[in-house]
């Protein structure tokens, strides 16, 4: 894996010649947009609530969610570049998607979102013929990237990619009451299990897609729906996801760790593969699967955790990978 690199990520965004266009979707981050994404995901992590906490902010407010700009920057492209993701095509729908955070994001500060065309893939595994593809970044009020990413398309006749095995967990581990864990103990001390679970309803899907600006007619639109392959609408990939890592990140932070339970959250990437409805119940699977030391951060290590979302029937019907930066054990 190429230094610093987040997981499952493309080495290369597009040709260097390349620019991105003009930007899009401008939002700024307030404390109720911190506090609604948390209630709507699950992800209650203290630096986003509790501005005594928020080191380092230098009086800027709570940090953001990382996921926040990830949802926000699907909700730019719907509302303002909708041909990128298929929108309105019976066809269409997301297929994968890959984030990289590069600086926080405060409270009070503004989103913007810059894209381009690419040939490459989101991630791995969405097989040939998938597309369009499109690279990302998000600006601040700065000029300063915080993030970037690629997102990717695939049209139903492609078939859906192949489900990846069923991610090990064994015995889920308990947080231990008092040793501190590193970098170095997240594949045999750190955690792994499987969430209780939670059925996705109706309410579920329309504050998401009001709060992100993903109004798209596969989530929103019974008769559009009803002619796609799944039959009717579906739940937004995005959505899925970030319950996944509420799911994982309240269990990773019972675990005792240095930095005043810090760990920074460097980025993410997932793949669709079958759609997951209104009424169907999703469970996540999560454990450490890597742990890569960096050299331009000295004692600290990347940990890529695998996240697998399952449906009611056993089913895998997402595939997600996070990647955390954690300290190393001092020598």
């Amino acid at each position: 894996m190429p230094e610093d690199r987040t997981p499952s990520h493309p080495a290369d965004a597009a040709p260097a010649d390349v620019p991105f266009g003009p930007e899009l979707g401008h939002r700024t981050v307030t404390h109720a947009c911190i506090t609604t994404f948390g209630c709507l995901t699950g992800d209650h992590a203290r630096m986003h609530f509790d501005r005594s906490f928020a080191s380092g902010s230098e009086g800027r407010g709570t940090i953001a969610h990382g996921l926040l700009s990830a949802a926000w920057s699907l909700g730019a492209l719907t509302l303002h570049a909708p041909e990128r993701l298929g929108v309105g095509d019976p066809a269409a729908s997301l297929a994968g998607y890959s984030i990289r955070f590069r600086r926080p994001v405060h409270e009070g500060d503004r989103f913007a979102l810059r894209l381009r065309e690419t040939n490459r893939m989101a991630t791995e595994g969405l097989g040939a013929g998938s597309g369009p593809h499109t690279d990302f970044e998000l600006v601040d009020q700065r000029g300063e990237v915080t993030c970037s990413g690629r997102v990717s398309v695939a049209r139903d006749e492609l078939g859906a990619p192949s489900p990846p095995p069923l991610l090990e967990i064994g015995s889920p581990r308990r947080p231990p009451t008092a040793d501190i864990l590193y970098a170095d103990d997240m594949l045999e001390r750190g955690p792994r299990g499987e969430s209780l679970g939670r059925t996705l309803g109706e309410a579920d899907v329309v504050a998401w897609t009001g709060f992100t600006g993903e109004l798209d007619p596969a989530y929103l639109n019974a008769e559009f729906a009803a002619r796609r392959r799944a039959g009717g609408r579906i739940v937004p990939p995005m959505l899925v996801f970030c319950l996944g890592f509420g799911d994982f990140l309240r269990d990773l932070l019972r675990f005792r760790m240095p930095d005043s339970g810090f760990a920074g959250h460097v980025g993410d990437a997932w793949r669709q593969l079958a759609p997951v409805r209104p009424g169907d119940t999703i469970r996540t699977r999560y454990a450490a699967v890597s742990v890569t030391p960096t050299r331009s951060r000295p004692g600290r290590a990347i940990v890529e955790f695998a996240l697998q979302s399952l449906d009611q029937r056993d089913s895998i019907v997402q595939d997600g990978r996070v990647a955390m930066m954690m300290s190393v054990r001092p020598r």
